[in-house]
This record gives structure tokens, C-alpha cells and sequence, in this order.
């Protein structure tokens, strides 16, 4: 009996064990991939105050996005350096302000949104240091992302900033060298008078082109920026569908979504066939 009972305990561990095993091999992969913003097309608006301001800052810098894969797979900024440098049209004094700082951003916890769209939808919440709500959606298109969002104040608060905020970064460097949004001639133009065809020059680190040399002119060349205009209509459409306390979608906002996501895609493929 006691031979039997030993051998149904190692069998029961054996079964564990294989289960536990098989389980961590289930967990799904984490990606960390590294982004540098866009400038001309990162823009963070301050609102409020007791004085009414209205101030908007172009953004420049670098994050990194941690995601999973799969609908509701967790998501985050880390390693985030944006800063936002203000605009005017004459003379003013240099203000710069601390952009991940002023939206949490690496403390905000993200998920991946069910919609149907081409590409990923991703959503952020949390809250800023000064208590205000934060969201924000993030799309990513092939290297591209686009995030955008803002800050509510507390119930009741007086005296609090309000920022919204558009930001589009790439993954990878982007041959644009002289920034008109689209890789064609006058970029290689720029790099050979450069003198410098590998890409590994003095370009800042948080510089799209950095890391840009002749091979990746040669493969991304005709490549455009994204229209995110197209891009902002279903993210729009999936934060119509996701409320702050909302698990899916309403079927007629999906339906909206997933209607748009089809004629952009459609879109792109016609471009692409040109």
C-alpha cells in the first residue's frame, strides 16, 4: 500500500509539474521596441489656470513601447524623455516642460483595445501627479505610432492645467532627411553631401534619422508619412465605443470602426499600387 501510495504522490507531481510547464510556455511574448518622436507632427496643448492659458509646445524625444500580443495584452511607455519646447510666432523666452512628467506617462497602464481596425489600437490610463485622469489611445501602423489623449482635472478642481496631446513616432530611423515627409531624391541629395552613407554620423540620438544611411534611403524610398488624419477617424470611433469603465465595445461603435478601418485600408492599397 505504501509502494502505491508513493507512487501516485510522484505521479501527482510529475502532473503538476508538466501542467506549470505548460502553462508558462502558454504565457504570451513581451515585446520592447524603441521610438523617436516626430516633431513637426508632436504637439502637446496647455489649457486652464486661473490666468486662461493657452500655450502649445512642440515635443521632441524619445520611449519605448512594451506590449504583448492579442485583444486586452497589457501594454506601457518606459524609458519615456519628451520634452516640449513652446511655440510662438515672435520673440519669447526658451520654456520647456517635462512631458512625462506632466502625464504620468510611464505610469500609465495600457491594454490593447478589440477593434477592427488594420493595425493596433492601444489604450492608457492612469493619473497624473497632481491627481488629474489621463488617457490616451496609441495606434501602431507598421514602424509608425500615433498617440493621442489628454488630462481631465479632479471633480471640483480649481486652478488645474488641462493638456492634449498629439504625438507621431517611428520605430525605426527614417531616411526623411530633410523633412518634408516623404524618402525621395533630395533626401539622398542631403546624405551624400553629408558625407556620411552608413547612417552613423551625429545625428542626436533622438533624431528619426538617426541610424539613417544609404541602405535605408534605398529601401524606404517613395515612402510617406502616414495620413493620421484617416488614423485619427477610428481612433475617434473606438473611443466613442470604449468608455472609462467600458470592457467592449457598443456593437453599432464597432461596427463604425471596423467600417473604417476597411475603407483605409482600402485606401492604402490603392496608393500602394500606384
Amino acid at each position: 500500500m505504501r509502494r502505491v501510495s508513493f507512487a501516485c504522490g510522484v505521479f501527482v507531481l510529475a502532473a503538476v509539474g508538466l501542467c506549470t510547464t505548460a502553462i508558462r510556455a502558454q504565457d504570451p511574448p513581451e515585446f520592447l521596441e524603441h521610438y523617436r518622436l516626430l516633431p513637426r507632427l508632436s504637439v502637446l496643448h496647455e489649457m486652464g489656470g486661473i490666468a486662461g492659458i493657452s500655450r502649445r509646445y512642440r515635443l521632441l524625444g524619445k520611449y519605448d513601447f512594451r506590449h504583448g500580443l492579442g485583444w486586452t495584452a497589457p501594454a506601457s511607455f518606459d524609458n519615456a524623455e519628451i520634452w516640449g519646447s513652446a511655440i510662438s510666432d515672435g520673440p519669447a523666452a526658451a520654456y520647456v516642460i517635462d512631458v512625462d512628467q506632466l502625464l504620468n506617462l510611464e505610469g500609465l497602464k495600457g491594454e490593447a483595445l478589440p477593434v477592427g481596425a488594420p493595425f493596433d489600437v492601444y489604450r492608457f490610463r492612469g493619473e497624473s501627479r497632481d491627481g488629474s485622469s489621463v488617457q490616451l489611445f496609441a495606434s501602431v501602423i507598421g514602424p509608425w505610432m500615433y498617440v493621442r489623449g489628454g488630462t481631465w482635472p479632479p471633480p471640483n478642481g480649481a486652478d488645474y492645467f488641462q493638456y492634449d496631446v498629439r504625438m507621431v513616432a517611428r520605430s525605426r530611423p527614417f531616411a526623411d532627411f530633410n523633412g518634408d515627409g516623404v524618402v525621395d531624391a533630395a533626401d539622398y541629395t542631403l546624405l551624400r553631401n553629408s558625407g556620411d552613407m552608413s547612417g552613423t554620423g551625429s545625428a542626436a540620438s533622438d533624431d528619426i534619422t538617426a541610424g539613417a544611411g544609404y541602405e535605408e534611403w534605398k529601401a524606404q524610398f517613395g515612402e510617406t508619412v502616414p495620413d493620421f488624419a484617416e488614423v485619427d477617424a477610428i481612433v475617434s470611433a473606438a473611443a466613442a465605443g470604449f468608455g472609462a469603465a467600458a470592457a467592449a465595445p457598443e456593437p453599432a461603435s464597432l461596427g463604425l470602426v471596423l467600417a473604417s478601418g476597411l475603407l483605409l485600408l482600402a485606401g492604402w492599397r490603392r496608393r500602394a499600387s500606384r
